[in-house]
């Protein structure tokens, strides 16, 4: 059974939520707020000694600050709550705090408060706030769109077989430090696309994903792409209408951004068999 799927639709029928299922919600307050929160838990999403908890700190950080900017949203503040492992000296958490500060210091961001614990493993839970002056949601996307996604995908997998298999990829593989060059072109784009998010759980996943909440399909042209079955990849998956591509296509070169055009919105649903990238270890 897939826990998290079963617990958020029992969430959602509880009659209680409002907006869950996108990347982060728009608060109506004055000026407007755009509120954000991802969990990176050790076991799930890292093993520190995969990554060091310099890159644990960053990482945690960078997948919320991915979740803004496929939202069209601009990070401001974040709440950080911390379940320290117990057996972490000091050393550790040095390096996991110099993490984070590089990774607020890189996007502009200030930690304004949060919450910390001592437990048996290290998961840290960050809450991001922003502003957008227009959001870019899940849903939207319509007939005849075209799908593209920013940058180059397949890094991420091959890094995650790599370590299973005891090897040592590259320290400047994305699976290590995520880079998201394509935040200016996603605000500058935003009055081009219908609707996106950013690629975390793999391409085909993401498909699934907005095929449910835009009741279409989403139709790959080559979908046995293994590159496609990549997780946390942290570019953007986008919908955008034909008569838009070379305007897209220009923007995205003069912001030295690849946009790669894969497939189209069509009538129907897509239910790609995808890899289940987050799974406990």
């Amino acid at each position: 059974m897939d826990l998290e799927a079963y617990f958020l639709k029992i969430l959602r029928a509880s009659g209680i939520t409002q907006g869950v299922g996108d990347d982060g919600v728009f608060l109506p307050t004055r000026g407007g707020v755009v509120c954000a929160l991802d969990i990176f838990a050790q076991g799930v999403h890292f093993k520190p000694e995969w990554l060091g908890f310099e890159r644990v700190g960053y990482k945690a950080m960078v997948i919320n600050v991915s979740d803004m900017i496929a939202m069209n949203a601009t990070p401001k503040f974040a709440l950080l709550g911390v379940s320290l492992d117990r057996r972490m000296d000091r050393r550790a958490i040095c390096d996991l705090v110099a993490g984070i500060k590089r990774a607020c210091e890189e996007f502009k961001l200030v930690v304004i408060g949060g919450d910390s614990v001592v437990g048996d493993r290290l998961h840290l839970s960050i809450t991001m706030l922003g502003t957008a002056r227009k959001l870019l949601e899940r849903k939207g996307a319509k007939r005849g769109d075209y799908i593209a996604h920013t940058g180059t995908l397949g890094q991420s997998y091959k890094a995650l077989c790599a370590l299973f298999r005891g090897g040592k990829p590259s320290p400047k593989n994305k699976f290590f430090t995520p880079r998201l060059k394509h935040a200016r072109f996603m605000a500058k784009a935003r009055k081009f696309l219908h609707a996106g998010l950013d690629i975390s759980d793999g391409v085909l996943a993401e498909c699934n994903r907005l095929s449910e909440c835009n009741r279409l399909a989403f139709k790959l042209y080559k979908p046995y792409e293994r590159a496609f079955k990549s997780g946390e990849e942290y570019e953007m998956l986008l919908c955008f209408a034909r008569k838009d591509r070379l305007a897209l296509l220009r923007l995205a070169r003069a912001h030295r951004v690849r946009l790669h055009i894969i497939g189209e919105v069509c009538p129907g649903q897509s239910h790609y068999p995808a890899l289940v990238w987050h799974k406990s270890s």
